[in-house]
C-alpha cells in the first residue's frame, strides 16, 4: 500500500500533492511517514485549506 497528501481547497475542491519539480505526485511507502510529512505541510497552507494522508494506489 502506498500513501498520498490530499489538499482540499476553501472551495471543497481536491488535488494531489506533487513532488516538488517533478511531474509525479509525492507518495509514501508508509503510513507514519506520509503522516509525519502532512503535519508539517498542512502548517504551510493558507486559512480554508486542508489535508490529509489518503491510499494511493
Amino acid at each position: 500500500m502506498k500513501y498520498a497528501i490530499k489538499i482540499t481547497d476553501e472551495k471543497g475542491n481536491d488535488f494531489l500533492l506533487c513532488e516538488e519539480g517533478k511531474d509525479s505526485f509525492q507518495v509514501f511507502d508508509e503510513y507514519a511517514d506520509a503522516d509525519d510529512f502532512n503535519y508539517d505541510f498542512e502548517q504551510s497552507l493558507n486559512n480554508g485549506m486542508s489535508s490529509a494522508v489518503i491510499e494511493f494506489n
